[in-house]
This record gives C-alpha cells, structure tokens and sequence, in this order.
C-alpha cells in the first residue's frame, strides 16, 4: 500500500490529517490499523467475519411481499372499566377484532394509529397498502373520516367503511382510497352491487364468509360461494376479497376448506381470515395472489415499541369451539 497524495492549493502533499492510503493489488482506500502483535491482528480479523455474519442475518422472519396489512380502527373510550364506557371521550386507535354475534366486536388490543403505522410502514415490514376496517363505519355507520384520511396520506388504502349504496361508496372515495371495499356482511341483495357498480368499476367486493355467505339479518340471498361469485362475475366484477369471519384475529392460518372453494374462482383474490405472513407463500402457490394479514400477528407485534406493545391478558387469540381446528393451517 502506498499513502494517497492528493492536492492541496498549489502542493502536492500526503493527506497526514486523514492518514489515508491505498492498496495497490484492489485499489480499496482507508487507514492504517496498527496491532502489538501477530495474535492481536488475529483476533481483530475473527471479530470482524463474526460481525460480518451477524449483520447479514435478518432481525425478523421475511415477509412476503404480496402480504397486506389489515388495520382495524375504532373509537376507543379514553377510560373502561371492565369493558364499559367509564368516560364518554373517545380516540381513534387500532384494535382487533373478532366475529361475535354477527357483527365485529373489538378485542383488548389498544395501538395508537401512528405507532401501527411505523411498525407496517416502516423498512423492516414494508407493507405497500393497508386493508382498512372501520368498524364504526361497519356496525353503526359513522366512519371516522379524520382517521382514514390520516391513514391515506401514507399509504395506499383498501378500505371497508361499511359500504350499503353509491352514495357510501362515494364518500369512500373521498378519503382518496386505492379502492372502496363493500362487503355482504352489509348488504341484503345483489341488486346492491349492480347499483354500486353502475357508478364505480374501482369497487372491491367483499364475500365475507362464516359458515355460508354472510348477509344482512334481511337477505334472502343464496349463501353458497360458489353461487355469489358467479353473480358477482356476471356483474362484472374482476377482483374479489373472500374474507373468513369465523377466523379473522385468530392467526390460525387459512381454512384449508374455504381455500379449497376459492382456489376455481375466475378473480384476482384478496384472501383474509386468520392470515399469518408464512401463509402468504403458500396461497400464492394456490393461484390466490393476495394474503389480507391478520391485526397483531406475532412479526407486526414484535414490531411495536416497547412503550406501545399491546399486552393485556384478554387480547390472547383464544381458540372458540367451531368446526374448524384452530391453528392448523392449510396443507403446503
């Protein structure tokens, strides 16, 4: 190695400040170490391959690309006592959610939104959009427009506020969403869907699923997948979400059943319900493209600050007698 000469006013002079010399076989540029002894350089040299090798092992389970968040908001009582309202002052946070009694009930999760967001935004998770749920909007029909317009500006948004007409669908779209989700959990008829499709094609359906085709405590329509489907398609529907109630905040990994039904539909599907990030590999091989993740699964809690993570004893998923056995996953 030789030192780097370089020019400084009118003299060339050796950059002494710096002490910066160059190797003559690759040409690398830096400075000199130097060791008392032969073993001292040893030891250096194994500690750097050793923390070579740390930094190339990632600190999370890669996540897969085409995995989308679902991000379940709420007007969240300031104080509870026991699950009642304590204080009547309210703040948007992320919570999760269950399906209970036919509608979605939130859990013992409190996140602020902000702090959800740097988790799934942020480098180590990197989610591209978010699968929004209203749950307001769904069960009483009072979307919280503050929230999702402050959700919209970071990220594109999928968002289900509880959809039931075009004039719902417009107010969606008004929060500048990547698309409105309208789901049957909400609806009565497919006459529905015609209508809100005769002024958007931007629309995403939603077939939300627990044992048949869930519709609104009025409908009269068929509960078969298969049969809703082909309506839709007819329709002229060319993307589908098949959400899995009886599942969702579960993280008990796809019903291999329901995945079965969904796999001969001729859709690009939005698949959700119990959706880990491992499960995503597994249903892109299944010719379903797009995993609807979970709220709160281990990798998006891992993720939280310490000072946000949320921690009490009733939020733990707990398995619910139903047909399916939790936590097994759909075969590979």
């Amino acid at each position: 190695m030789y030192p780097k000469i370089w020019v400084q006013g009118f003299l060339p002079t050796i950059n002494d400040e710096r002490q910066t010399y160059v190797c003559r076989d690759c040409g690398r540029e830096g400075m000199l170490l130097r060791f008392g002894s032969d073993e001292e350089r040893t030891r250096f040299a194994e500690e750097s391959r050793e923390t070579a090798k740390l930094a190339a092992v990632p600190e999370d389970p890669p996540r897969a690309t085409d995995a989308i968040p679902i991000l379940a908001i709420d007007a969240v009582p300031v104080l509870e006592v026991r699950g009642v309202e304590a204080i009547p002052i309210h703040r948007t946070k992320v919570v999760d959610i269950r399906w209970t009694d036919r509608r979605l009930q939130r859990g013992g999760y409190r996140v602020d939104v902000e702090a959800y967001w740097e988790a799934v935004g942020g480098p180590r998770y990197n989610a591209g959009r978010l699968y929004v749920l209203d749950v307001a909007g769904i069960n009483h029909g009072k979307p919280n427009f503050d929230a999702l317009r402050a959700v919209a500006k970071r990220t594109m948004m999928l968002l289900d506020l509880g959809a039931e007409d075009p004039e719902d669908v417009m107010d969606g779209y008004m929060v500048d969403v990547d698309a409105v989700v309208v789901g049957t959990k909400g609806l009565a008829s497919l006459v529905q869907f015609e209508e809100i499709r005769a002024i958007s094609e931007g629309v995403l359906p939603c077939v939300d699923f627990a044992d048949g085709v869930v519709w609104s405590d009025l409908s009269r329509e068929d509960r078969d997948l298969a049969v809703v489907a082909a309506k839709l398609h007819e329709i002229g529907f060319e993307d589908l979400a098949v959400m899995d109630l009886a599942r969702l905040g579960t993280f008990s990994g796809p019903d291999p059943r329901l995945v079965s039904q969904v796999q001969g539909l001729d859709f690009e599907i939005f698949f959700g319900g119990g959706i880990r990030e491992e499960d995503a590999p597994t249903l892109r091989e299944k010719g379903i493209p797009h995993a609807l993740v979970d709220p709160f699964t281990p990798v998006i809690r891992a993720l939280l600050p310490a000072k946000e993570k949320p921690t009490p004893a009733d939020a733990v998923p707990a398995p619910r007698p139903t047909r399916d056995v939790r936590g097994t996953p759909a075969p590979g």
